[in-house]
């Protein structure tokens, strides 16, 4: 079955594989899986990006795999994925997935315990956007290997506070370009909270999937920042590699 969706999550994974989703036509969520995962390396064809942050792409899709909370999932064809087109109004394909609150969003309480959870197996829905109340603080902490830990700490419209890991490709990319090069990680971090701070702000939440250590919890992270004016000037995570 083929299907145009406009991508708007692109969210970095662990081993060099990606997870991304979008909605069709119909404003329906879908998470477009393989069984052995998807390495980033695909997300471009012949030298220019194919799948991307507000891109229409068609794919040919195979049979949905629901698995609460985690119920936009739907496998498809590798070799399938044709790019389309830029859609002209990304903010309003934003807003057809708008929630007041997080807790609105996962339609189940949050867990404060270890981090920020909710149950797994429960739930309508994995993934969704917000428009913080107010972003508090972008942290970078160096991690093992090298890497570098990306967290943002913001409220919800209800006044709730989170701070959530970012796992948005685009982010991660666009960050590593500019550290260095102009400022250091913290003075960067400065920057990026307040150039956060004076825009109209999306956030897209999205949980993770079990894992060993809490096999029944789904921790949220961030899949998405996406801001108006764009940040990015129209350029994509393929311009920062």
């Amino acid at each position: 079955m083929k299907k145009r969706i406009v991508i708007t999550d692109l969210t970095r994974m662990q081993h060099g594989n990606v997870c991304f989703c979008g909605y069709d036509k119909e404003h329906a969520c879908i998470r477009p899986i393989l069984l052995h995962g998807i390495p980033e390396k695909s997300l471009v064809k012949q030298g220019k990006p194919v799948i991307f942050p507000f891109a229409l792409v068609e794919f040919d899709f195979l049979s949905p795999r629901p698995e609460a909370p985690h119920t936009e999932d739907y496998f498809y064809l590798s070799n399938s994925p044709v790019f389309i087109q830029r859609v002209a109004n990304p903010q309003k394909v934003l807003d057809w997935s708008v929630f007041e609150t997080i807790e609105e969003l996962f339609e189940q309480p949050v867990l404060t315990d270890v981090g920020f959870s909710v149950m797994d197996c429960q739930g309508a829905r994995s993934v969704g956007t917000i428009r913080p109340k107010t972003i508090q603080n972008i942290i970078y902490e160096s991690g093992p290997e090298g890497t570098w830990d990306y967290r943002i700490e913001f409220k919800d419209s209800s006044g709730a506070s989170y701070r959530l890991k970012i796992t948005d490709l685009t982010w991660h990319y666009y960050c590593n370009s500019q550290r260095g090069q102009f400022s250091g990680p913290d003075e960067l971090a400065g920057q990026m909270a307040k150039m956060l701070q004076d825009k109209n702000v999306y956030l897209r939440i999205g949980l993770s999937r079990g894992w060993k250590k809490f096999p029944d919890r789904c921790f949220l992270q961030l899949n998405g920042i996406h801001t108006f004016p764009d940040y990015l000037d129209g350029k994509t995570f393929a311009d920062f590699c």
